[in-house]
């Protein structure tokens, strides 16, 4: 084997690496905002316990349009984090290519089912409907 095909091999394998361990941490990331953001939720939902019948409609507001606020930059975030999800599975592709037949062969034992973003718009959909349920929660319910 020449040292350019070797050393080729070495980039490839490094960037295939580097690319699931990136693919883990943003996912992972992706489960932090959301699990932060219902944090944030529940404690909108607590601080307007805490003020219930003393609260004005300006502090009912200013709760909700904190949730408003969680809710936006955590799908912002987690909108990022996709971006960042869709090229390190770009990268993956890329360098399966150069593969040969036997892992080809291996790697399409059994399709895949279409995953493709049901998560990532899975955690969006809880973060909208947390912010709408704060709203819900502190004006008609408290």
């Amino acid at each position: 084997m020449s040292t350019e095909n070797t050393n080729t091999h070495e980039e490839l394998r490094l960037l295939y690496q580097v690319s699931v361990t990136d693919l883990e941490f943003f996912k992972r990331q992706q489960w932090s905002v959301t699990n932060y953001a219902l944090l944030l939720y529940a404690a909108v939902v607590g601080v307007a316990q805490l003020i219930d019948g003393r609260a004005s409609e300006v502090e009912k507001l200013v709760l909700c349009l904190v949730a408003t606020v969680v809710a936006v930059l955590g799908n912002y975030i987690l909108s990022l984090l996709n971006k960042s999800i869709e090229v390190r599975k770009a990268r993956l592709q890329a360098v399966r290519k150069s593969f040969s037949t036997t892992f080809h062969s291996a790697w399409s034992a059994i399709e895949k089912s279409g995953e493709k973003n049901s998560i990532y718009w899975s955690l969006r959909v809880v973060m909208v409907v947390g912010a709408v349920l704060v709203w819900w929660l502190v004006y008609l319910k408290l």
